[in-house]
């Protein structure tokens, strides 16, 4: 039986009093820092925070690539600093977009003097940074699971901050939506914005991922997910969530005939790579892949997803419009100052 199930049964219900203690601890510690009785930096750019209330598996990464793609888009040049916990996602960020700067590991002080030390980047992207309260940020967006999007503390559950820490949250995104009814989104909301009393209503930004493609993790062919459909395969996902991606599988039309959970952020060996069938595609996510390619047969297969919004896409764009503007203004400046250096405008 899994952790979590486990927490969800009489477990959890003899350490709830634990994860009381546990929310007003980390309620007290974000107290200490708001009042200054805790100091923080302040970074010499426009900072997006993206994280979550929850450990881990709230679909948080493939929102950070989405941001980093409209930055890209909209030509700006940008830094991550990320915890690094198993390596695979900086991996993955890499290799999506070589030219982001990034910079891993626990202290992030550290990291944001590593980013200014040389051509420091336009604007600066906390991964994984609600609760990195050393770093101040413009703009805190938080991942709520539509799956599992609240629960007690530890040890008692899997959440590292009570419900209540929304309310210091800018913006809310519901992810993973497509996997449950209308009815229960309504009910997130609801409990959403009834938490964040005294704030603006916030309008329902929600979204999951779309299936890109499945990357042969030998040969790096590419294939649609359609060549899949019907197709008798073997799962395994070393992620915080894993039954989000049985399920995505599941509803691309594969015949799943084993499903093989990890610990998240698990490193791959070749021994795992052994246990499996040799004769029948594995099929794995992209997280667990960049872990997995060096031990790969023909027979391995990464799912690639991209973000996709349901609800909502006009304020997420509002939201990097807004945090990216100080830039293009800092690039106008120049450009009209060398045009008018008397400060007259034009006659």
């Amino acid at each position: 039986m899994s952790l979590e199930r486990k927490l969800n049964g009489p477990l959890g219900i003899l350490l709830a009093p634990l994860g009381w203690i546990y929310a007003k601890i980390a309620a007290w510690r974000v107290q200490a820092y708001h009042s200054g009785r805790k100091k923080s930096l302040r970074p010499p750019m426009p900072t997006l925070s993206i994280g979550n209330i929850a450990a881990g598996g709230t679909g948080k990464t493939p929102l950070l690539f989405a941001a980093l793609d409209w930055l890209n888009k909209h030509d700006a040049t940008a830094g991550v600093l990320s915890r690094g916990y198993g390596g695979d996602e900086g991996r993955m960020l890499e290799e999506r977009f070589p030219d982001v700067r990034l910079i891993e590991g626990k202290d992030r002080i550290a990291g944001l003097h590593q980013l200014l030390a040389k051509d420091p980047p336009e604007l600066l992207l906390l991964d994984d940074g609600f609760q990195h309260l050393k770093l101040q940020r413009d703009v805190d967006i938080v991942v709520i699971d539509a799956t599992r999007p609240f629960g007690r503390c530890f040890p008692a559950g899997l959440f590292r901050e009570s419900i209540q820490a929304l309310m210091r949250a800018d913006l809310v995104v519901v992810s993973r939506a497509e996997l449950v009814t209308e009815k229960q989104l309504l009910s997130i909301w609801n409990r959403i914005n009834r938490t964040r009393k005294g704030k603006p209503y916030q309008a329902r930004v929600e979204g999951g991922v779309q299936v890109r493609d499945l990357r042969n993790l030998a040969t790096g062919v590419c294939v649609p997910i359609a060549d899949f459909k019907g197709r008798r395969v073997q799962l395994a996902a070393g992620i915080g969530n894993p039954q989000s991606f049985h399920s995505l599988c599941e509803n691309s039309g594969m015949e799943i005939t084993s499903f093989t959970r990890f610990s998240d952020h698990h490193a791959w060996s070749k021994e795992d790579a052994d246990t499996f069938n040799e004769h029948m595609p594995l099929v794995v996510t992209e997280k667990d892949g960049v872990k997995l390619r060096p031990f790969a047969t023909v027979q391995m297969w990464e799912m690639r997803v991209d973000w996709q919004f349901i609800k909502g896409v006009e304020i997420w764009e509002r939201t990097l419009t807004d945090l990216h503007l100080p830039v293009r203004a800092a690039r106008i400046e120049p450009l009209w100052n060398a045009h008018d250096p008397d400060g007259k405008g034009v006659q």
